[in-house]
């Protein structure tokens, strides 16, 4: 038997697919929504709903979830002619999952607001497999009150569920987050290439690597599923850490702290996505720098 929510989940990409698949298994009357078409066939093959305008989901769904990439397709898809809020009604909840910056976030609860649409920003980290596992870490801002109605919502996805504070305080954590991810991603490309050539197998690097301090959760993920294949489809691309990089940057621009290390990352990752980079998982920053 359903869940009584309906829900609208628009963005089928790495991270929304699994994660909509989830809340199918868990009972949920799903509505998918994505750009390219195919992604919502495997939804619909999944058990899920699609096939709809993005009008057509808004007026039959309850909650609206969004994962997008880029804060440009968060913007058209909930502030748009067409988008969530001016065509959405009062009680209806908007959940994004997206990475974008806070001060889109607070424009977005506003905007909902004055329509008494409740509004919660809820980035998740945790990579493809995460949402396949429904093991993601959510970090969500917004009003309390929101956030425990869809609290076993976002118990389906994740295992790290955490009310941050107020709307743009998710973002600031995930980009935060992300920080360190960018700087982990660095270190890991710089490390293997160095130990490599000089003359070290890299699986004994890594062996070693992993039993020291210098292990890490991203360390772990890159070389085992994607250096050590050779194989670099995203689980997480190049292009949105960067873009992630780029909005912390600008949030400490905003504020006048100093990001000395984060600054030059960006600048690489830009570069590395410019040489053909972008489309392919983080980890393949080692390549780049090979």
């Amino acid at each position: 038997m359903s869940n009584a929510k309906v829900i609208g989940f628009i963005g089928l990409g790495a991270m929304g697919l699994p994660m909509a698949k989830n809340l199918v298994k868990a009972n949920y009357r799903v509505i998918g929504l994505n750009r390219s078409k195919g992604k919502e066939q495997q939804f619909i093959d999944a058990g899920g709903e699609a096939g709809y305008t993005l009008q057509e989901v808004i007026e039959k769904c309850d909650v609206l979830m969004t994962c997008l990439p880029f804060p440009e397709d968060v913007e058209k898809v909930i502030l748009g002619e067409d988008g969530i809020v001016n065509n959405g009604r009062a009680g209806q909840i908007i959940i994004d999952f997206s990475t974008v910056s806070p001060t889109l976030n607070r424009q977005v609860y506003e905007q909902a607001e004055a329509k008494k649409i409740r509004f919660l920003d809820a980035p998740i980290s945790g990579g493809n497999f995460g949402a396949e596992a429904g093991t993601l870490s959510i970090m969500v801002g917004g009003d309390k009150d929101a956030f425990d109605e869809m609290l076993p919502l976002f118990e389906v996805l994740g295992e790290n569920i955490y009310h941050v504070g107020d709307c743009g305080s998710g973002s600031i954590v995930k980009l935060v987050n992300n920080l360190m991810v960018g700087f982990h991603t660095q270190a890991v490309a710089e490390a293997l290439n160095l130990g490599e050539k000089m003359g070290v197998d890299s699986n004994v690097l890594f062996d070693i690597l992993h039993a020291s301090y210098a292990q890490s959760r991203v360390f772990d993920r890159h070389y085992e599923n994607f250096i050590s294949k050779n194989e670099y489809h995203p689980g997480f691309a190049m292009k949105l850490l960067h873009k992630d990089l780029r909005i912390a940057g600008e949030l400490a621009d905003e504020q006048n702290i100093p990001l000395p290390i984060g600054k030059k990352l960006t600048d690489m990752l830009k570069k590395a996505v410019d040489s053909g980079h972008g489309d392919q998982d983080m980890s393949a920053l080692y390549l780049y720098l090979k």
